[in-house]
C-alpha cells in the first residue's frame, strides 16, 4: 500500500500561507504589544519622577521646619535679652517666613510664636504625610504597571514562539516540494 501525498503545489501553498501568518503575527500583534509595553514603561518612569519630586517636597518641608524653629528661637532670644517687643524688621521677617511656609503646607499658617509651635509642627507633619501618601499611591501604581508589563512580555514570548513555529513549519512544507522531486 502506497501513501498518497497531496500535490506539491498544495504543500507549497500551505507553507507560504503559514509564513505569511507568521509575518502578520510578528508585524501586527507583536508590534502592538511592544507599543503597549513602551507606554506602560513611560507611565512608570513618569510616576518615578513624581515620586522623586514628592520626596523633594518632604525634604523641603523639613528644611522649612528647621527654619521656623530657628526663627522662633531667635525671636525668643531677642525678647528675653531686651525685655522689649521686637522691632518692625522682626515682623517683616516673621511675615516672610509665614508666607514661605504657607506655600508648602496644607491649611492656614498661624502666627509664628512659641505658643503656636505645636500647630506649626502639626501643619508641617500633615503636609509631609500627604506627600508620603502620594508617594505610596505612585509606588503601588508602579507595582501594578510592572505586573502588567510582565504579563505582556510573557504573551509576547508566547506569540514569538508561535510565529517561529509557523515560519519553520511553513519553510519545511516549501522545502517538501524539492524533496518530492527526488
Amino acid at each position: 500500500m502506497t501513501v498518497k501525498f497531496p500535490p506539491t503545489w498544495v504543500t507549497v501553498s500551505i507553507g507560504l500561507m503559514l509564513n505569511v501568518m507568521a509575518i502578520v503575527l510578528s508585524s501586527q500583534v507583536l508590534d502592538k504589544m511592544a507599543t503597549d509595553l513602551t507606554q506602560l514603561d513611560d507611565r512608570k518612569a513618569a510616576n518615578q519622577y513624581s515620586i522623586q519630586l514628592a520626596w523633594d517636597k518632604v525634604e523641603t518641608l523639613e528644611r522649612k521646619r528647621e527654619g521656623v524653629l530657628l526663627h522662633l528661637e531667635a525671636s525668643e532670644m531677642l525678647v528675653d535679652a531686651s525685655e522689649i517687643l521686637p522691632d518692625p524688621k522682626h515682623s517683616v521677617i516673621k511675615n516672610a517666613v509665614a508666607n514661605q511656609l504657607s506655600s508648602w503646607v496644607i491649611g492656614p499658617v498661624p502666627t509664628l510664636t512659641m505658643a503656636n509651635l505645636d500647630e506649626l509642627m502639626r501643619l508641617i507633619d500633615l503636609s509631609q504625610q500627604a506627600q508620603r501618601d502620594i508617594i505610596d499611591n505612585w509606588y503601588l501604581e508602579n507595582l501594578v504597571l510592572t505586573e502588567e508589563m510582565q504579563l505582556i512580555e510573557k504573551d509576547m514570548a508566547f506569540y514569538k514562539d508561535i510565529a517561529l513555529f509557523l515560519q519553520v513549519f511553513g519553510l519545511a512544507l516549501i522545502l517538501a516540494r524539492d524533496l518530492s522531486r527526488r
